[in-house]
């Protein structure tokens, strides 16, 4: 059993036809409601209102109309557009229903929920009178209505998805689809079936061309949006040879293309777009042309044969149920104007019927087609000689009237594609996804993919000397300044400590927002989003001062520079004035890059108290110069800094890269801090391990005997000249300061204990020398001593007196014993108690010998501990 359905204007010609239900035994009062209807539109105005619940006042308290992107509801004094996800399709039966309850009301389009509003209501919705199919002559709906039912609730979303799906459903219980309905006006009404209602856009519809070559059927299938069918069953046969029944009457059909072909490879059919190979089911004795026949015909229900492909035969197209046709580049004030529906007449004529005013049909010249407005009975523009025969692709037109500032008799390029959202057209009508135009490769069978790429597109008025204005503010004529990112990466550096500079190569790249501009059809990939050097050069541009530098150096756009433009905010379509699919990218949302590479020698300050055992910091001080920080600053979020080379140089190894920002200054300063850590392995090797040998060997020479002066001395005066040298030569390879460095303090300190030791070898060469002479001086007494003594020795002495015999023979033996062991006798009352092991006394240049050698080591072990306690603390 069928549905009913309800048809207004079908001619298009707008009137009050409507159907108005009778079912109302008293006036509704309601604070939730519910609506569905199934609808299929034929043509839209400004207005197409299709349902009104009105009350015995003729105040209208329920208002739905009907747009190609939106609904329009009005409950009460509540009125919201609801925008949909998908345009809807003319000759399409789509499902909308509308919830209202507690505030909230909600739209669904095919069962997919659409939009959200929310408001009150400012009183209950009341009413007994609703019409269906027009408000009045003015709003009024062209097409087929069904299934009109209204609740006193607000339907689930799962009820929603089952009435659309015509799973279920129900009867409102304030409005009821099978109640009773009165018709007035011109209003028809038929039975449709459920299959037909809900399975509409599935279905497959057929185009019909009689003597076309092969290579002109795959054109022109292809350019429709479909493509040559290959029958693979008797039922596909028969429902394609239907459809060439139908159309071919008079014309010589006998056979019709399909969609094979083996011209590139002998005996490999292939579907040639899509290049899928296929097995087709064959004639008997065919196919039988070799290389001669490279096309197939399907000749007979039981298989194909093979033919020329230059033959003229007829070709049924197989297209996707009444696809959406645009017409780009007509400068239409209305989307609805530029959407048109492709169909065929009885004598297969195609005819392209737009939404609302416009067709575009055949001339009675074969040749020519016709863009007319049949609302004013009006030509618009003409196309002579169309590609294969068909209005469809990308060509010129004729203007029979000035539009889109051309006057008459102009060309005009326009765009009649069946290309949906995300798609790009080429020129043949064709479609590939959007993101592959101007991808710098062919992916167009005509290549026109890759022409006419425009990245950047200008206001009228631009100005690129000055900066964009970002948060303007025209009540105050202000705005905040904005903000420009710096990426700078450091690729090598070259240190010289001795001039304090740094030779840097660098990239760097500046990055800001642009939102004077748009971009059109960027790609994810930022590579291919470069900006061409011409319109680079009309763009404003950042410029930025490398301030502590040899010499003058800033920020250049020039051929080595590359901008490329990020994209990173969500496009908008273009508007239909430009014959191609643009997606449209705000210069405020998708930033500009600008790269650039730089080789350039900084201005260091060092501080070299430390050395070998410094560290330093190099800043790299920007500036920039482009305007004052009142509308330019550094963004601090995307700017950074870091080192991209080998951080191991020839003195230092690159430490952290950090930024600091001067935002407050006038103009906007960014220091860029490069940490140096020095490698004093060198400085070691060849300063401080040479002069602490040095040291040692001149701290040894107090362990030479005391007696070879010459020796001590010359070995430290040795030792005191290499040192010297090595302190020169240190000194030479670093800046003049008048500060001492570490490196000084020790090697002066090492000069200092060397001159120290040769004086110490000295005092001691003196203190032997005295010793010597006081040795002498006593031999000279001790050889008076026998001569005394033996005249004494005559008085008797009794053998018997011990003590007398002890004493006397102690006194004699005295100044031997005294002096045994040591070279040179000191009288003990000289040195009453300093004496050796035996007992004698030490002399007084070994005393200083001694202490000589305790002091310098002790004072090099302090001397030691504090200098490298302060180098590594």
């Amino acid at each position: 059993m069928g549905e009913r359905v309800y048809q207004f204007q079908r001619d298009g010609v707008q009137s009050d036809a409507h159907v108005k239900y009778t079912g109302f035994t008293k006036p509704v009062a309601l604070e939730s409601i519910s609506f569905c209807v199934r609808l299929k539109f034929y043509f839209l105005w400004d207005v197409s209102g299709f349902l009104q619940l009105s009350n015995a006042s003729d105040v209208h308290n329920l208002r739905a109309e009907v747009n190609l992107d939106n609904i329009r509801v009005t409950l009460v004094k509540f009125r919201r557009f609801h925008f949909l996800k998908h345009r809807l399709r003319a000759l399409t039966w789509h499902h909308i229903c509308v919830t209202y309850n507690d505030g909230l009301m909600i739209s669904y389009l095919d069962g997919e929920e659409q939009d959200r509003q929310i408001g009150n209501l400012s009183d209950v919705i009341t009413g007994n009178v609703l019409k269906a199919g027009s408000w009045d002559k003015a709003n009024s709906f062209s097409g087929q209505l069904t299934q009109v039912n209204i609740w006193s609730r607000a339907l689930s979303p799962r009820e929603v998805v089952a009435i659309a799906e015509c799973e279920n459903v129900p009867e409102g219980d304030i409005v009821s689809w099978s109640g009773p309905w009165e018709m007035h006006g011109d209003v028809q009404e038929s039975e449709e079936s459920i299959a037909e209602l809900c399975e509409d856009s599935a279905a497959t519809d057929y185009f019909y061309f009689n003597e076309v070559t092969a290579s002109s059927a795959f054109s022109i299938c292809h350019g429709l949006g479909g493509n040559v069918p290959i029958p693979r069953s008797e039922k596909e046969y028969q429902v394609i040879q239907n459809v060439v029944e139908k159309y071919r009457r008079n014309s010589s059909c006998e056979n019709y293309w399909v969609g094979i072909t083996d011209r590139d490879q002998e005996g490999v059919w292939m579907e040639p777009y899509h290049n899928q190979h296929v097995h087709p089911i064959w004639s008997m004795a065919e196919p039988d042309g070799d290389k001669l026949e490279n096309c197939a015909v399907a000749s007979s229900p039981s298989g194909f044969s093979d033919s020329r492909c230059d033959l003229l035969l007829c070709v049924a197209c197989a297209v996707p149920r009444r696809p959406v046709w645009s017409l780009l580049g007509a400068c239409e004030r209305h989307r609805r104007n530029t959407h048109l529906v492709a169909s065929q007449d009885a004598a297969a004529n195609l005819i392209f019927r737009g939404y609302s005013d416009y067709q575009i049909v055949q001339g009675r010249n074969a040749s020519e087609w016709l863009w007319w407005d049949w609302q004013k009975n009006e030509t618009i523009a003409i196309l002579a000689n169309p590609v294969n025969g068909i209005p469809v692709g990308r060509q010129n037109w004729t203007l029979k009237k000035a539009m889109c500032g051309r006057a008459e008799s102009e060309s005009l390029r326009l765009l009649l594609t069946p290309c949906g959202e995300g798609f790009f057209s080429c020129d043949d009508a064709t479609c590939i996804p959007l993101y592959q135009r101007c991808d710098l490769k062919f992916d167009c069978r005509d290549q026109s993919d890759e022409s006419g790429c425009q990245l950047v597109r200008f206001p009228p008025v631009y100005r690129p000397d000055l900066p964009p204005a970002i948060n303007y503010n025209i009540n105050n004529n202000t705005s905040a300044p904005l903000p420009v990112g710096v990426t700078i990466i450091i690729e090598s550096a070259d240190v010289d400590t001795r001039s304090m500079h740094m030779h840097a190569n660098l990239n760097v790249s500046v990055t800001w927002r642009e939102a004077r501009i748009d971009f059109l059809n960027l790609n994810e990939d930022y590579t291919l989003n470069r900006v061409p050097y011409e319109t680079m050069q009309n763009l404003w541009t950042p410029v930025i001062d490398f301030t502590n530098t040899k010499g003058n150096h800033i920020t250049m756009t020039d051929e080595e520079a590359t901008m490329v433009v990020n994209m990173q905010g969500r496009p908008s379509l273009g508007d239909n004035k430009q014959p191609e699919e643009v997606e449209v990218y705000s210069g405020l949302e998708n930033p500009l890059t600008v790269r650039r590479k730089y080789s350039i020698t900084f201005q260091c300050q060092f501080d070299l108290k430390m050395y070998p055992f410094d560290q330093q910091y190099c800043d790299l001080e920007l500036t920039m110069l482009s305007a004052s920080s009142r509308l330019l600053v550094f963004d601090e979020p995307a700017t950074r800094a870091l080192f991209d080379g080998n951080p191991q140089l020839v003195e230092y190894t690159v430490g952290e890269v950090d930024v600091e920002f001067f935002n407050e200054k006038d103009f906007a300063v960014i220091f860029v801090k490069v940490e140096l850590l020095r490698r004093s392995g060198f400085i070691i090797m060849n300063v401080y391990i040479p002069s602490l040998c040095l040291l040692v060997i001149s701290y040894l020479t107090l362990y030479f005997s005391a007696n070879i002066f010459q020796v001590r001395v010359l070995a430290s005066l040795t030792s005191l000249l290499v040192m010297a040298t090595l302190f020169t030569q240190a000194s030479s390879s670093l800046p003049k300061t008048s500060y001492f460095k570490m490196v000084d303090v020790w090697l002066l300190s090492s000069i200092f204990f060397i001159f120290i030791i040769i004086v110490l070898h000295t005092v001691i060469d003196r203190a032997r020398e005295a010793d010597n002479a006081r040795e002498a001086k006593e031999a000279k007494k001790r050889a008076k001593v026998p001569s005394a003594s033996s005249s004494e020795k005559t008085n008797v002495v009794h053998p018997s007196d011990p003590g007398g015999a002890a004493s006397t023979l102690t006194e004699v033996n005295e100044p031997s014993q005294s002096c045994s062991g040591v070279s040179l006798c000191v009288p003990s009352e000289l040195l009453p108690n300093a004496q050796d092991e035996g007992g004698a006394p030490v002399p007084l240049h070994e005393k200083i010998i001694q202490g000589a050698r305790i002091a310098v080591l002790g004072i090099l072990l302090i001397f030691n501990f504090c200098y490298w306690i302060v180098v590594l603390v």
